[in-house]
């Protein structure tokens, strides 16, 4: 699938320090195995960084089906977004950022997960749940 952009509504809670972030993926034996997120890095372009904390099993099944589904919530507006891996990195800039994001609720990264966002799905409570938020294309600047 083709790398989406995150809209900037999906964006803003994903960002939120208050909003609930779950991460899913497929266990070795076919069923679903999810996650809480402490905490989670996200950009425009659809690259979602999630710090590798206590994650002994989530690793090893990201490891072997490199595919995962986010799910973040604040209220009655949440969105799903389907994720492949792109990378697991042990150093550098975004490691420490999550190490600083994740300090300051007692946790430390040993590594960093790399996803990039394919689809984005609207799972609010409301008539637009289930839904495919349509691609979006950030406009070019000063458009």
């Amino acid at each position: 699938m083709s790398p989406q952009p995150i809209p900037p509504q999906v964006l803003r809670l994903l960002r939120h320090p208050d909003s609930s972030k779950v991460l899913s993926m497929v266990s070795t034996d076919g069923y679903p195995h999810s996650i809480v997120l402490g905490a989670l890095i996200a950009d425009e372009d659809g690259r979602i960084c999630v710090g590798e904390a206590f994650m002994y099993r989530s690793s090893k099944y990201l490891e072997e089906c490199p595919r995962a589904e986010f799910l973040v919530w604040m209220g009655k507006d949440g969105y799903s977004l389907r994720a492949d891996v792109v990378g697991h990195v042990t150093e550098g800039p975004d490691l420490d950022r999550m190490n600083e994001l994740l300090g300051k609720k007692g946790m430390h990264a040993s590594a960093l997960w790399v996803f990039q966002s394919v689809q984005v799905w609207d799972e609010s409570a409301s008539y637009t749940s289930g839904d495919r938020i349509q691609r979006w294309t950030p406009s070019a600047p000063g458009s």
